[in-house]
């Protein structure tokens, strides 16, 4: 049965190659109705929809093999969507993630530069210029850098993206016109980038940074639950004074966690915690309940040094990360699942 699920999945790919998403979006609705747990198939009827100009139900089936546990294809699909909906920060925040997810994937970093160029076009050419670099023979990597570099004023960098482009694929009428259009620009307009671009707008709290927070207290909850989890299990009757090392390395490792994570968060994003408890207090009681388990850890690997490490601080490690992941759980899932 995976075989002929398998099989609807390729035709409909090919049927969104030929462009005939309607024909592929027939395909897929039956598969679906009898495995309704099948997340590439979600994330094929999300492409296709896409593709048949419908981002509103594209995203709604990205969102379904998110929850479903697809790794990054969901996450770019997503990022798509929100861009054709006007949902920027929020498409920001799905593209980041997905480029997480699968750093080598050059359609992630072509999605995040789709996101970005609107508000931080600069920021969009050092996206695609990481796509371009992961596949320098992928026309359209070549054409989103020449579209970033348009908005970003850096003719020269437009230019000679297009032009790649267009040797890649010669075919391509969109490229052609976007060099047409270049050529057409007044001679007075100087051909290298501009010192002001474009600032980012000043805004309120919204959903993307919510995500965002919400994205990394999970993953800072699940790594602290793991780690806990296998302390817990190999301390169990008697902990072996070595263990402290691995404790030590699971703060270390949740720590480095948290700062690139809060340094990769958007700007709004980065608010203090007393703010949170207001804004967010999801992501307030996750973010406490992460620093208790690291804290709990700390005193467990202290008093297993001192020659006594009683379980039970272990214990209030694991569920304080599991407090975290469970919270920073329903709070994405009430997002994804809703509306707004």
């Amino acid at each position: 049965m995976a075989g002929s699920i398998e099989s609807v999945l390729v035709r409909a790919e090919l049927l969104t190659a030929q462009g005939r998403p309607l024909s592929a979006i027939a395909v897929l609705v039956p598969v679906l109705e009898e495995f309704p747990e099948h997340p590439a198939a979600w994330c094929r009827l999300a492409a296709a929809h896409l593709d048949a100009g419908d981002p509103g139900e594209s995203l709604a089936a990205a969102k379904r093999a998110i929850m479903l546990g697809e790794r990054s294809w969901a996450h770019r699909l997503a990022s798509l969507a929100l861009v054709e909906l006007g949902r920027y920060d929020e498409a920001v925040v799905s593209a980041r993630e997905a480029v997480r997810r699968d750093e080598g994937d050059w359609r992630s970093h072509v999605a995040l530069a789709e996101a970005l160029a609107r508000d931080t076009p600069l920021d969009a050419v050092n996206a695609a210029r990481a796509a371009v670099a992961l596949a320098p023979d992928e026309p359209r990597a070549r054409e989103v850098l020449g579209d970033a570099a348009v908005l970003a004023h850096d003719w020269r960098v437009a230019e000679g993206a297009y032009r790649e482009a267009r040797r890649l694929d010669p075919e391509n009428d969109d490229v052609r016109a976007k060099l047409a259009r270049l050529d057409r620009r007044p001679a007075q307009d100087p051909r290298r980038p501009e010192r002001t671009v474009r600032s980012r707008r000043a805004g309120r709290f919204g959903r993307g940074e919510r995500v965002a927070l919400l994205l990394l207290a999970r993953r800072l909850g699940v790594w602290q639950a793991v780690g806990s989890l296998v302390l817990l299990l190999t301390g169990h009757p008697s902990s072996s004074p070595s263990l402290a090392w691995f404790g030590l390395g699971v703060v270390v490792f949740v720590s480095l966690l948290a700062w690139r994570g809060w340094l990769g968060l958007p700007e709004r994003a980065r608010v203090p915690l007393d703010e949170l408890s207001t804004r967010e207090p999801l992501v307030a009681v996750s973010a406490t309940a992460v620093a208790l388990a690291v804290a709990a850890l700390l005193v467990w690997i202290l008093l297993l040094v001192l020659g006594s490490a009683p379980l039970i601080a272990l214990a209030v490690a694991l569920g304080g990360g599991v407090v975290a992941a469970a919270n920073s759980s329903i709070g994405l899932w009430r997002i994804w699942a809703g509306n707004g």
